[in-house]
């Protein structure tokens, strides 16, 4: 009679555990105040979106470090292939994929790409297998990045190591142009 309670105990403690542990992992997905959200609201399909201190505030899983300027750019690879750019003088960029659960699927910085200027091709599985054998010129130079599903965001971010840096990180995003390519 003992070992049946105590199992039951036992067996109780992990059906919690495995209850919270899926409330957690589930809380993002479902919160209305997630980084997705707020850019699906804040911008259109293709357009650049500056995150500043006060977009930062007014959502609070929006985390960005202090020491980074920042914009981001929704798409929808049913539209085409998102092409993004931008140039400048910056010490480090950094550019991150994610998609609508705010998962990231890539990402590359400066150190990786063919030059200091941004140039990402962001491409669903089809267009993945057009650009490899028949690379457009556009897309010549562009680090590829390959989505799984149509729909997402680019987060673009520009390293501002003091106040000093800060015109040039937001010149630097003020260059983010985010466009459809169709092949």
């Amino acid at each position: 009679m003992i070992s049946k309670i105590i199992y039951a105990l036992f067996m109780g403690i992990i059906g919690a555990i495995i209850t919270h542990l899926a409330i957690i992992f589930l809380l993002p997905g479902l919160s209305a105040n997630n980084p997705w959200s707020l850019i699906a609201e804040s911008a259109d399909i293709g357009e650049p979106l500056r995150i500043d201190d006060q977009l930062s505030a007014d959502n609070q899983n929006l985390f960005l470090d202090p020491l980074f300027e920042a914009s981001a750019c929704r798409f929808d690879l049913s539209e085409g292939t998102m092409h993004i750019t931008a140039q400048g003088d910056a010490p480090l960029w950094t550019v991150a994929v994610y998609d609508t659960a705010g998962t990231v699927l890539f990402s590359a910085n400066d150190r990786i790409a063919n030059s200091p200027d941004v140039d990402l091709a962001i491409v669903n599985a089809a267009q993945l297998r057009f650009a490899r054998e028949n690379t457009p010129d556009e897309l010549a130079q562009s680090v590829i990045a390959a989505a799984e599903l149509n729909e997402g965001f680019a987060l673009l971010r520009v390293y501002a190591p003091d106040s000093s840096w800060k015109p040039n990180a937001e010149r630097f995003l003020e260059t983010m142009q985010c466009e459809f390519l169709a092949f």
